[in-house]
């Protein structure tokens, strides 16, 4: 026994001893190359060279190998048994976080504790750089399209907070912006606080991975790299320059940590994930004396040391989370980058990969998704993009002349899961598999991990090519362990948490009321919302349309439950006699109108969309971000207005100019309005194209923005065919004589235009003097205000 012996010493072999079954499952499921390494290893140690003498080993299977490998650990003195676990801790995979929790708890010294800070959630890992190599691999090994910094766009954002840090726009924070790429966006980071924010599925754990191999592969210069990861099983990696083995001695654990503490700019630290972190930080617990690294730290104290510079001051840190995250951190970052969506292009050349150069099925599959808003909108994340591939192959296969997408959200998951569920086998079910694997694929999933209907989620991602990437053990509220799925991503995981509510008996209609609410887009710091409920009750609506009924009815059927039928369709007008007093509601702020949208359009319903236009015949929407899918819903509801008189009020809400082609399917719209100085000539430019396609516009209003004689001339273009318009409001912008001399052009060619507002437009006297020449001409003008 080594000089080092005490009571974790003594308890080490034993842990290992009663361990041992469980150790020697896992073990005999990793890779052969992790096998042999560990044997290896074992081979090279003295004692066992001693204890085998001259005789000669024949390594034998992996059973054999694994077999030999605990029974000589077993018996081996403590710190041989520690640097052990330590190393299968390292390279093994799929181990429960339970157990390996236990196992570092007495494989890790005293100092080694500084680092892994003792808790069930942070693990200490040692990985060299072949290991580092080797895992970088295993995650792009099964990507479609390949990682390149210099082709992932980032907003790179200058943090100014404008708002009240008691309230928040998602993803909106008053910032200067410039788009650069994910390359240059790293540079300059040195020695900073640095966050990288995106949606779920956009690609940052990739991208951080991709950052650690190329620190690997030398490309990148800190000395250390320290990988935290909150997802998956919440490892802790410590990413050493070169390859080193296992602690030997309190010395080198000791030269370590000196290292680091005179050497804190020559080290990196990659915090992946924070969305995902159970434990939240908060400002005013954040740590305001130096910290005391002789003893174990929670894992949230090494976080807000490392971002108030209380530890470690000069190192550098990335960070990726949520945008709703990022309140958390206020005032603590350097630097911001927000990852971009895909566009098009980038779309198209996934799907091109996806499917291969060859053949007809990219160029109907390119063709079919760009002719569905959804998957399109769905298409912009990397990980989502994957989920419509596989829809899209899906359909193909069925028919190679498919020309119908899903309608709606819910029915491309619909369509997603049937993909998934025809790669099973039939063990005898027939045409009743589909239902028979729902059951008890929402049953492992959902049943047995639930509170109410809020899921207890470990963080089930993937950056597999498939729908359903692999099982996982999952430990309960309970204490027990179960089988899950690790999904792509984790709208899926909605999805089929909707599914059980709607196909269950166990959920009553007590708990559906309770639980049903409109999500919103605002975010408090101390009321942050469910990170993982964002759409569970949009597709909780999308499977209350009549169009889900029979799906419903086949997976509910499963359960045993006597006249199903009615008891689906009872479940879906429950659904929708929840939206209804929502609908009558005309206190609803802009996102939780637009969610109500959202969901109506989900639910396929028509008469709830009229129900909510009597309430409000205007939609105003105010200062949050739009995306196609949601101008695409405002569509849905506006067009069911049929004689009504409906607008469309946008206050600077953020739109890409995609937003715009999902606005002209808002054909009875009659009343349009845009207030914002972010709305300029490029806008209006985009704005004008879609103008004549409103056979039903009345009112045009593009007030308070930042419009010149450019855009108002692109803007009488497109309104000169808008023939049944009757005002036109262009007040406050900057469109000075020669804006006013093209909206006056109008005149004589717009029948019915009665009211024209050009106040406040930098203007001169001269263009009041055409004004009223112009008027002279035309009767049909009664009011022009021209301040």
């Amino acid at each position: 026994m080594d000089d080092e012996s005490n009571l974790q010493d003594k308890d080490v072999n034993a842990v290992l001893a009663q361990e041992s079954s469980k150790l020697c499952h896992i073990l005999s499921n990793q890779s052969q190359s992790v096998i042999m390494l560990l044997y290896q290893r074992m081979v090279n140690d003295d004692g066992w060279q001693n204890k085998q003498a001259s005789s000669s080993s024949n390594a034998g299977s992996s059973a054999d190998l694994v077999k030999a490998l605990l029974n000589y650990y077993r018996s081996a003195n403590a710190g041989k048994c520690r640097n052990f676990l330590q190393s299968v801790c390292m390279l093994c995979e799929d181990i429960p976080m339970h157990l390996e929790a236990r196992l570092m708890s007495v494989a890790c010294s005293e100092y080694e504790q500084i680092w892994s800070f003792s808790t069930a959630s942070a693990n200490y890992v040692l990985e060299g750089r072949n290991l580092l190599l080797s895992r970088w691999k295993r995650l792009t090994d099964r990507l479609v399209k390949a990682v390149e910094l210099d082709r992932v766009w980032v907003n790179f954002r200058n943090f100014r907070p404008m708002f009240s840090p008691q309230l928040e726009p998602d993803g909106d924070y008053g910032f200067s912006e410039s788009k650069v790429t994910m390359e240059t966006f790293l540079q300059g980071c040195k020695g900073k606080v640095t966050f990288i924010v995106g949606q779920a599925g956009s690609g940052k754990t990739l991208l951080m991975s991709c950052l650690g191999q190329q620190w690997a592969n030398g490309l990148v210069s800190p000395m250390l790299l320290f990988y935290l990861t909150f997802n998956r099983k919440s490892y802790f990696f410590l990413f050493f320059f070169d390859t080193l083995p296992p602690f030997k001695s309190r010395q080198q654990c000791r030269a370590i940590v000196d290292c680091l503490l005179s050497n804190p700019e020559k080290s990196c630290w990659v915090l992946d994930g924070y969305d995902e972190f159970l434990w939240k930080i908060k400002k005013h617990r954040m740590p305001r004396d130096v910290l005391n690294l002789e003893e174990p730290l929670p894992v949230a104290d090494l976080i807000s040391g490392l971002l108030t510079r209380q530890l470690l001051p000069g190192s550098t840190v990335v960070v990726t989370c949520r945008a709703r995250d990022i309140v958390d951190f206020y005032n603590l970052s350097d630097k911001v980058g927000e990852l971009l969506e895909w566009d098009q292009n980038e779309i198209k050349e996934y799907v091109h990969h996806f499917f291969g150069v060859e053949g007809k099925s990219y160029s109907e599959a390119t063709k079919l998704l760009l002719s569905s808003q959804h998957l399109l909108a769905m298409s912009s994340l990397p990980a989502l993009c994957n989920i419509c591939c596989i829809c899209l192959k899906h359909l193909l296969l069925k028919d190679r002349n498919a020309t119908q997408v899903p309608s709606t959200l819910t029915q491309v998951y619909l369509t997603a899961v049937a993909a998934f569920l025809s790669r099973l086998p039939d063990q005898g079910g027939g045409d009743n598999r589909m239902s028979t694997y729902c059951f008890v694929f929402i049953h492992h999933v959902h049943n047995r991990t639930s509170i109410g209907f809020t899921l207890y989620y470990t963080s089930f991602k993937s950056d597999f090519a498939t729908f359903l990437s692999c099982q996982v053990e999952l430990r309960c509220h309970d204490g027990t362990l179960v089988n899950a799925y690790s999904f792509i991503h984790l709208t899926v995981q909605e999805f089929l948490a909707a599914l059980r509510i709607m196909t269950s008996h166990k959920v009553s209609d007590a708990q559906l009321k309770k639980r049903f609410s409109l999500k919103t887009r605002w975010t408090t710091k101390s009321d942050q919302k469910t990170p993982f409920t964002d759409s569970l009750y949009l597709y909780v609506c999308g499977l209350a349309s009549p169009n889900c009924t029979q799906v419903l009815v086949e997976v509910a059927r499963a359960s045993g439950v006597k006249g199903i039928q009615n008891w689906v369709q009872k479940r879906q007008d429950l659904v929708l006699r929840l939206l209804r007093p929502l609908c009558h509601s005309n206190t609803l702020t802009g996102p939780k109108l637009l969610q109500l949208c959202n969901c109506i359009q989900e639910s396929q319903d028509y008469e709830l969309a009229q129900q909510a236009l009597r309430a409000r015949p205007t939609l105003e929407l105010r200062n949050f971000r739009l995306v196609p899918n949601d101008i695409d819903a405002l569509a849905f509801v506006v067009n069911s207005a049929a004689d009504q008189a409906v607008g469309l009020d946008f206050g600077a809400c953020s739109m890409e100019p995609e937003c715009l082609d999902a606005l002209s399917r808002c054909q009875c719209i009659h009343f349009l309005s845009f207030h914002s100085r972010k709305y300029n000539d490029k806008f209006a430019e985009k704005l004008s194209c879609i103008l004549p396609g409103f056979p039903n516009l009345k009112k045009l209003e593009f007030s308070g923005a930042s419009l010149t004689a450019v855009g108002a001339k692109s803007l009488a273009s497109g309104l000169q065919k808008c023939r049944n318009i009757t005002e036109i409001n262009l007040s406050d912008n900057n469109l000075q004589d020669d804006g006013i001399g093209h909206v006056v052009e109008l005149f004589t060619k717009l029948p019915n235009l009665s009211s024209v507002k050009l106040g406040r437009n930098n203007s001169s006297l001269q263009a009041l003097n055409c004004i009223v020449e112009k008027m002279g001409s035309c009767w049909n003008i009664l009011q022009v205000y021209a301040e």
